[in-house]
């Protein structure tokens, strides 16, 4: 089915992960390799206006995800994953779709260039569908 991320369509190649209430995808403007987003598939602007399902599901998504990011995209020896949800304008969300940011490795690592940083360069739609085939392989596995 086809998923929106706020105003935005999604395609198929940009989604690895669904469950009953969420979706997984791959960031356009990535922080570090591995920032994937997890989003309720109805398009909600804040997280007070989730249902408790939509709660529940959307951190049961994260929990498993962020396991596979972990162990994707760090080492063995120093893992870790900052979960992030800007909720409304003035918390600097820009797109009105609640969405947790998933971003592996430690936070200093990119903290001094700031998540709203224009210095990130869109990814090309070949390099967001190869990382959402892989994602989707390891997602799957742990279901």
């Amino acid at each position: 089915p086809p998923f929106k991320f706020g105003n935005f369509s999604l395609s198929e190649s940009e989604v690895f992960y669904e469950s009953s209430y969420s979706i997984g995808l791959v960031n356009l403007k990535p922080i570090v390799p591995g920032h994937v987003l997890i989003v309720p598939k109805r398009v909600v602007p804040r997280y007070s206006l989730l249902t408790v399902q939509e709660v529940t599901d959307l951190s049961e998504s994260a929990k498993l995800i962020s396991e596979v990011i972990e162990d994707e995209y760090c080492d063995a020896s120093n893992k870790g994953c900052v979960w992030l949800i800007q909720d409304g304008k003035e918390a600097g969300q820009t797109v009105p779709h609640v969405h947790l940011h998933l971003i592996p490795k430690r936070f200093s690592a990119w903290f001094e260039d700031g998540i709203e940083s224009d210095d990130r360069v869109p990814r090309s739609w070949t390099d967001m569908k190869q990382e959402a085939e892989q994602l989707k392989i390891k997602c799957d596995g742990r279901m």
